[in-house]
């Protein structure tokens, strides 16, 4: 089935921001093939939907996470295109017909599987200008800074500790599963990460960042790692778009944020074990991105991790800045 300039065009994306920010791409590939079509988006909450603010490509942004609500709303569009999968088993009663990506595979990444879905719809290639993400923000690094009162000459690393998991079923649950995540670094590498960083950088400073649910970790991290600029709980999208701009390096495992810092050019040190750099590493994989992959996430060691940090703060000295 293909899309033409003259459809109604509904997507429909998930409640992850990882995800969202995999869908930008294809998302503006539409926009850029189809300039008449009407392109409305549904997240499904509030959370996940930041990502789209703002977004040119995108008409309307609805929220919605009830399969009534999607019928209602789908009488208004002509083709609807579901981007995730997994967002299908929320919105298992969609009545209306419509476009499914097909299985995600293991030799792709996500974002370039929906790419290359889309530019089937539409008849069309991809080019390497296509393969970028689209998030938007109208704040500066100026303005970022006075908001946050960040130092303007310090050496600043950006460390994000949480994920989805947190953010979906709450600190109580995530407090006790944490360590269970294989996904993640523990907190008290991290910590020992920021104390180790502190002692090789001179006139560093660390921000901290994640969602209010996650301030459990935030508190741990500011009581052992001096001088830390508490973030978590205080930004949205548009903010850690800026904060990239203005940062000298980005820290974390795969997680939503790992891929708004992608959409930057931002130095990233990336963390993964068990998950496949491959389908959820930067997008796309650029010279400043170092991945660091183990087995396991405890196979990781803080040494290799500043040793990574220290090479690309020297290779690439204000990137985000310049």
């Amino acid at each position: 089935m293909l899309l033409i300039n003259s459809d109604n065009i509904l997507i429909i994306a998930s409640a992850s921001t990882g995800n969202n920010i995999f869908c930008t791409p294809a998302i503006r590939l539409l926009r850029k093939s189809l300039p008449q079509a009407k392109l409305d988006v549904v997240a499904l909450n509030k959370l996940s939907a930041e990502v789209f603010a703002g977004n040119p490509d995108i008409g309307q942004i609805y929220v919605l996470s009830k399969s009534r609500h999607v019928n209602k709303l789908a009488k208004n569009y002509n083709k609807i295109i579901v981007l995730n999968k997994n967002s299908l088993k929320k919105l298992s009663d969609i009545q209306a017909s419509f476009i499914q990506v097909p299985a995600l595979t293991d030799t792709m990444h996500h974002a370039e599987h929906l790419l290359q879905f889309v530019a089937g719809l539409l008849n069309v290639n991809v080019t390497d200008d296509d393969r970028r993400y689209v998030i938007e923000t109208h704040q500066t690094a100026e303005s970022l800074l006075a908001k946050f009162k960040l130092d303007s000459n310090a050496t600043l690393i950006n460390i994000h500790l949480g994920c989805g998991t947190t953010v979906l079923h709450g600190w109580k649950f995530f407090y006790a599963r944490r360590a269970d995540d294989k996904k993640l670094w523990s907190i008290d590498a991290y910590i020992a990460l920021g104390n180790a960083l502190k002692q090789a950088i001179p006139n560093l400073r660390i921000a901290i960042t994640g969602t209010s649910n996650e301030s459990f970790l935030a508190k741990k991290f500011e009581k052992n790692v001096p001088n830390t600029i508490n973030l978590v709980g205080k930004t949205t999208v548009a903010d850690l778009r800026a904060l990239m701009q203005r940062a000298d390096l980005f820290i974390a495992h795969d997680c939503g944020v790992f891929h708004i810092a992608a959409a930057s050019d931002v130095p990233i040190v990336g963390l993964y074990g068990p998950t496949n750099p491959v389908t959820t590493g930067p997008f796309p994989l650029e010279p400043q991105h170092a991945l660091i992959k183990r087995a396991l996430m405890a196979d990781i060691t803080v040494e290799e991790v500043v040793v990574a940090a220290a090479r690309l703060l020297e290779k690439f000295p204000r990137l985000a800045k310049a």
